[in-house]
């Protein structure tokens, strides 16, 4: 199997001693399944919308199950003069198009946002990853919500205060791969027998 993580730094693993994040950890000891990691410091689900369908038909084959994951939310809700970088109403539309044209090619799965230090980005990820799992229910993709228990353990928060606020260190990403991996959706989504 092939799968394509499309997201941002946290997807890219950013702040992570050991450079495997959350999707490399996720899939450790899965030598069947060939990953390709593109995520992108700072990137939005605009920046997403632009490169994901050019990114992924290079790395998709007829030979080998494909799957898609995305991840991404935080660099939306992030301020930039005084306002988030993309709207929730335009994370939204953006979310609907990546999902719906990305289903078409293969199954897809979305892991939601996680927790940030700062209070006021944190409660509008928090809002968006609620949107963004209504959304998901509505096109009927699986989707992933991190956002509760990484903010109830703390380790994620802590670790990302320690360094830059927004990125754990190697504890924090096996949290979160560790949440993923056990999920019934992420088990579904990576069985190989699909």
């Amino acid at each position: 199997m092939r799968l394509i993580a499309f997201g941002d730094s946290v997807v890219a693993g950013a702040g992570d001693p050991d450079h495997l994040g959350w999707v490399g950890r996720a899939l450790a000891g899965r030598r069947e399944i060939t990953l390709y990691n593109l995520g992108v410091r700072r990137e939005t689900s605009s920046d997403i919308a632009a490169r994901w369908r050019a990114e992924a038909l290079p790395r998709m084959t007829a030979d080998e199950p494909m799957r898609i994951v995305f991840a991404f939310g935080i660099n939306d809700a992030n301020l930039a003069d005084g306002a988030p970088r993309v709207s929730a109403v335009q994370t939204l539309k953006n979310a609907q198009a990546i999902l719906t044209a990305a289903q078409a090619l293969c199954p897809v799965l979305m892991v939601g946002p996680p927790p940030v230090a700062d209070a006021g980005l944190c409660a509008r990820v928090e809002a968006l990853g609620e949107a963004l799992m209504a959304l998901c229910g509505r096109l009927r993709v699986p989707y992933i919500d991190v956002f509760r228990p990484l903010a109830a353990g703390g380790l994620w928060q802590a670790e990302a205060l320690a360094w830059d606020g927004a990125h754990p260190g190697a504890g924090g990403y096996q949290q979160l791969a560790d949440l993923v991996a056990a999920h019934p959706a992420w088990l579904r989504f990576t069985a190989v027998s699909d």
